[in-house]
């Protein structure tokens, strides 16, 4: 410190005793970079150390100075009086450099507090994302797809109500519709006991449609615009991302470690999810997507609610430069109609 650098090799006369009682004796009073030593002014015998930031002044404002070596030596212990203003003014300024006030003191560790606050809210706010966004970089395919399943066989104890549809006609009419927009790599299936629920998507490539939706589609061409849109929002953002934010971190850092998410870790997940409105996709690219499936986006614009009312605009406006291989029908009414019935028991 640069105070105790100036006055490092300083010395002066004092005054010492041992006791209230005791006689006093001349002393040479060196400063050191971290001690006092009191030297006898004859024959210079060491006669004791003060350590530098235990050392107090006891008559604060009065002369001469009277210093102990510490707090818990009163004036009638061993004392030190010094009437060198030179002196008395290095080891006041030695002083508040190595003890300052407790008003800075107090400061100086409010600022180390909010400090490592700060720290500690941008680890929380850091760490957690970062963990769930590594985690759904390193989950292969099949990991993927066995999260998917798990969150949704977690449904029925959120939602007692909620069922995946099961007729068994029915699940290979939507694997086939599935099959032919989306191709091999994606699930699909059908949720009943849900009321208002149409359309999201889980981790593995699953689209779940609602038994509300297909009752409410007049045809497989609009429900195709529903599976492209899942499909489209599910390509943008990984869904396990999301999934892994509400498993939470401790979860995160199980699967990292033993490759599978614990028990219960997704309970309620899939309700949420499906709490939310259907994906409202980029109309131009799910126009390009349609197209290529030789379908006109006509039939799931007509199907939009009206609070979708600016993107089946946005689908209305795209070009129509006619297809040169129309598609065939995706199911015939016999499919279609089974296709509606998949939560039929």
């Amino acid at each position: 410190m640069t105070a105790l650098n100036k006055y490092a090799r300083l010395e002066g006369p004092g005054l010492w005793r041992t006791t209230h009682d005791s006689q006093r004796r001349d002393v040479v009073v060196a400063l050191g970079k971290a001690s006092l030593t009191l030297s006898d002014s004859r024959s210079g015998e060491v006669l004791a150390h003060w350590s530098l930031p235990a050392v107090v002044r006891l008559n604060r404002g009065s002369w001469p100075a009277l210093y102990a070596p510490d707090a818990d030596t009163g004036a009638d212990g061993e004392t030190l009086e010094l009437d060198d203003e030179t002196l008395v003014e290095a080891l006041e300024t030695i002083r508040r450099a190595l003890n300052p006030p407790a008003r800075a003191r107090r400061l100086r560790r409010a600022v180390a507090a909010a400090v490592l606050a700060l720290a500690l809210l941008a680890g929380w706010l850091w760490f957690p994302p970062m963990l769930s966004n590594h985690a759904a970089s390193i989950v292969p395919q099949a990991g993927r797809a066995q999260i998917g399943r798990a969150a949704l066989d977690a449904l029925p104890a959120a939602m007692p109500q909620a069922r995946v549809c099961t007729n068994p006609a029915g699940r290979q009419a939507l694997t086939t519709l599935r099959a032919r927009i989306l191709g091999s790599g994606y699930r699909a299936s059908a949720i009943a006991g849900v009321p208002g629920f149409e359309a999201a998507h889980l981790p593995g490539r699953m689209i779940l449609v609602g038994e509300t939706l297909l009752l409410r589609l007049d045809s497989p061409e609009a429900l195709a615009g529903y599976l492209l849109a899942e499909a489209q929002a599910l390509e943008a953002e990984d869904p396990l991302r999301d999934v892994l934010r509400f498993a939470g971190t401790r979860a995160t850092m199980t699967l990292l470690t033993t490759g599978h998410l614990p028990d219960n870790a997704l309970d309620g997940y899939v309700a949420g999810r499906i709490a939310l409105p259907p994906a409202s996709p980029d109309p131009e690219a799910l126009g390009t997507q349609l197209g290529a499936l030789g379908l006109s986006p006509a039939p799931y614009a007509i199907s939009l609610p009206a609070s979708a009312a600016p993107l089946a605009e946005a689908l209305a406006d795209l070009p129509r430069p006619g297809l040169d291989e129309p598609a065939g029908r995706l199911l015939s009414d016999g499919e279609w109609l089974t296709l509606q019935g998949i939560c039929d028991n």
